[in-house]
């Protein structure tokens, strides 16, 4: 797409962006006060002049933030940080809008069903293969609460009826007066979303997390995930998508989760299904007034345990009445129960004339209950390999919950136990043997999360199907644990490495595999384009079975509205489509790639752990430099930012992945996700590189996820936060090796994609950054001043202080 044609559908966005920043300066003008709206006019224009390169200005507004008390501080923050909440509300808008257009003009949607569909017809596969490929297609995506959404319910909520409203001002047909109701109701909603405080003042607890997770099956997933089944049914056969959760069962070091919120987690989801089906019967009851005095119907619908006199003559309104009702009374022992009587209903309206009914209405809801089933999500518990060893009694208190839930809502309801940390076979078999003695039937999944147990997987897989043959078995990958260990660049090579071993492993004894993918919602977490990072992993890895985990504000951010929700989900499902007919589609590895890629990883990994993990000063520099210590302050998840036994030597060790990558993100490094790069890439011939970078999915979906976090980077930002380390020699010699391990990561990356910018081949991300920054860059610079305040016991810049911490997370549209 062409420059020109990217501003032209722009210019929507940054008419949205506008309507939505002047609506805002009017609201804070009427609840601030002229001369804050005309101060935090006056800090972006010295901020965007400093980006410039305006020196003069960049002191200007150091200076300027300085002189400013923390109130006032506070307030600008919160200007900037709603600023932005508007506009991540308006790029989501656009991009479901984008879609639209797209599908009106008769465009191929990019990483869309119809996309992957002409690709393989393009490559001669035959529509039999295709087929049969698609039969077999299964993805799964798990939510989980890892704390990285920084946003509560009630901003979320807020968000959606902005996006709404900004839906219904697109109708051309509006006139004046009903645009101007519009406007003035989105100025009444971004009044109350001033007026609503972004920070928790508590904990949530696990079951407010629970809620969380289920408020977006309710409010986008429910639509979504059916609509696109009805695309994917429409052309091929199957139904190739379901949904998992953790939360409530991810037991890994967290003490506020245990057999209670196992069973508040799978209550809780079957209830809100419960009610989300009665809702859609009882509007097909109101719908449907097909009755008997005009045509037949079969005597076995009607046969239902309501009086005679409920609706005598119409039958498909008593037998949907009957299923509200055993549905409210909780009525049905599994979801096959209630699909007998919709294949009743099913049979009789296409026997007696309602063929188009049957596949209308009834059909939409038919293909919610092959996603959700009656129990929704189905939950997946997580155990740390140490916890099975040292506390079987609470493992079993657990592990027994689990098995009364299984027979009270069946095997769907929990299906998987994930052990994390695990070091060998017996891990497994430990898990499986306890899950037995319980009468709990599921999966136990090993995780592996660090680069020598992603080396030894292989081995340990072995092991286990020795000892314990079976058909099926699923082997989950963190990417996380494993970037935080060994750095992006081997842990994401490892990875890729540790599938092909276990791809290979299963074909010689006859194994289906499943990877599982513990993806973050950070580039240093494994996270970035869902589509792409399927695409790259190795052939007949993924073989059309994916399992992914879906954390923190991704969730928000891909599945926050309907439009966007059915975009991500078709994009992965189209992905692994592709994976399905690995022979057609699936790009190998270049001549000489693995040994240059070896070679890449082992200098990166040593230049990762020279500075992480053999730098005894690093944690001190970690804590004084980034707001790490802040984050326990701010009340967004209910687990604690880090595993038992975190003093001492171990102190990095037990530190979470999630909070190691939200500190430094916050500071602008972002430095898990680009650490070691420069120096590994640096060890390998350009020119070779770039053949890579053209040829192989697997280094160019790297490539691109570093190119996108330096992007987001800014090292002269991050410099500010030196002032808060007091020791100037460890500030100096740490900073010193970082900054010039990201200007060689920068460097080697513009060789490789041969551009003089980073992004120069995405321009509207590369705008919408630049646009962006002139907006973070006063927040970093007053959460320095909040965090010297903080620091030297001044209480009231706390508040503040977590404010900056959540906006500089919406500004950057990432924590960890």
């Amino acid at each position: 797409m062409s420059g020109t044609a990217d501003r032209t559908h722009d210019a929507a966005l940054r008419a949205n962006v506008r309507l939505l920043g002047g609506i805002l300066g009017r609201v804070l003008t009427e609840q601030e006060g002229e001369d804050v709206y005309r101060l935090e006019e006056r800090v972006r224009l010295l901020a965007r002049l400093g980006r410039r390169g305006d020196t003069g200005a960049a002191r200007a507004l150091a200076e300027a933030i300085a002189q400013l008390d923390v109130d006032t501080q506070a307030v600008v923050l919160r200007a900037f940080t709603v600023y932005f909440h508007l506009a991540n509300i308006a790029e989501q808008h656009h991009r479901t809008r984008r879609r639209r257009e797209i599908e009106r003009e008769g465009g191929r949607l990019r990483e869309s069903l119809d996309e992957a569909l002409e690709l393989l017809d393009h490559e001669g596969v035959s529509a039999e293969d295709v087929a049969a490929a698609a039969g077999r297609v299964s993805v799964e995506l798990v939510l989980t609460a890892h704390p990285t959404e920084a946003l509560p319910r009630t901003i979320l909520e807020k968000h959606r009826r902005i996006a709404r409203l900004l839906d219904e001002l697109d109708d051309p047909r509006l006139t004046p007066d009903e645009r101007s109701s519009r406007e003035e109701a989105l100025a009444e909603e971004i009044t109350i979303l001033w007026q609503t405080d972004e920070v928790r003042s508590e904990r949530p607890r696990v079951v407010d997390e629970i809620r969380q997770g289920l408020w977006f099956l309710e409010e986008s997933l429910w639509d979504a995930a059916p609509d696109l089944a009805a695309t994917w049914q429409e052309r091929l056969p199957g139904m190739p998508l379901r949904f998992g959760t953790w939360i409530g069962g991810d037991l890994d070091g967290n003490p506020n989760a245990g057999a209670e919120t196992v069973r508040e987690a799978v209550e809780r989801g079957s209830a809100v299904v419960r009610e989300l089906f009665r809702r859609d019967v009882r509007e097909l009851a109101a719908s449907w007034g097909m009755s008997t005095t005009l045509v037949d119907a079969d005597p076995e619908v009607a046969a239902v345990d309501l009086p005679d006199s409920a609706n005598p003559t119409e039958p498909y309104r008593r037998r949907l009445t009957s299923i509200w009702e055993r549905l409210g009374a909780d009525g049905y022992a599994s979801t096959a129960d209630l699909e007998r009587e919709l294949d009743l209903i099913e049979s009789s309206l296409r026997a007696h004339g309602g063929t188009r009914v049957a596949d209308g209405g009834l059909a939409a809801l038919r293909r919610r209950l092959e996603v959700f089933g009656l129990t929704g999500p189905s939950l997946d518990l997580r155990l740390h390999s140490r916890t099975l060893r040292e506390d079987p009694e609470g493992v079993a208190a657990v592990l027994e919950e689990a098995a009364r839930l299984q027979r009270r809502r069946g095997r769907e309801a929990i299906d998987t136990l994930i052990v994390s940390m695990t070091r060998s076979a017996d891990d497994v078999l430990l898990a499986e043997s306890l899950a037995a003695d319980a009468g709990l039937e599921l999966d136990v999944v090993p995780l592996l999360e660090t680069i020598d147990d992603l080396r030894g997987a292989e081995a340990l897989v072995g092991d286990l199907l020795d000892r314990s043959p079976r058909r099926r078995l699923e082997v989950m990958v963190g990417y996380s644990d494993s970037g935080k260990d060994g750095g992006v660049i081997t842990a994401q090579w490892e990875i890729f490495r540790a599938q092909e071993a276990l791809a290979w492993l299963a074909g010689e004894r006859g194994v289906e595999l499943t990877v599982f993918h513990g993806r973050g919602g950070s580039a240093g977490r494994g996270g970035g384009p869902t589509y792409a990072a399927i695409l790259a992993q190795p052939p007949n890895a993924v073989d059309g079975r994916l399992k992914l985990t879906e954390q923190g504000e991704t969730i928000a951010f891909k599945y926050g509205l309907p439009g966007l929700a059915r975009r991500n989900l078709e994009a992965a499902v189209a992905a692994t489509l592709l994976t399905a007919l690995p022979n057609q589609v699936a790009e190998e590895a270049p001549p000489g790639a693995r040994e240059t890629i070896d070679a890449v990883s082992r200098a990166a990994h040593a230049s990762y752990r020279a500075v992480v993990w053999e730098d005894p000063e690093l944690p001190r520099f970690l804590r004084a430099f980034t707001p790490l210590d802040e984050l326990g302050l701010l009340e967004i998840g209910s687990r604690p930012v880090s595993r038992p036994g975190g003093a001492g030597k171990n102190e990095l060790g037990s530190l979470r992945a999630i909070p190691w990558v939200f500190s430094w993100t916050q500071t602008r490094c972002i430095v898990p996700a680009w650490l070691g790069a420069g120096t590994g890439l640096a060890t390998a011939r350009v020119e070779e590189l770039r053949g890579f970078y053209a040829e192989w999915p697997f280094f160019r979906a790297l490539v691109e996820s570093l190119e996108m976090s330096l992007a987001k980077s800014s090292m002269e930002i991050a410099e500010r936060y030196l002032r808060l380390v007091e020791d100037s020699a460890l500030a100096t010699r740490v900073f010193g090796v970082l900054r010039e391990e990201h200007d060689r990561a920068r460097d080697v990356v513009l060789e490789i994609v041969e551009a003089r910018e980073l992004l120069d081949r995405q321009p509207v991300l590369q705008q919408s950054i630049r646009l962006r920054n002139p907006y973070v860059d006063p927040m970093n610079a007053i959460q320095v001043e909040l965090l010297e305040r903080w620091r030297a016991g001044e209480e009231q810049a706390l508040r503040p202080l977590l404010r900056s911490i959540s906006g500089i997370a919406a500004a950057l549209r990432n924590t960890g």
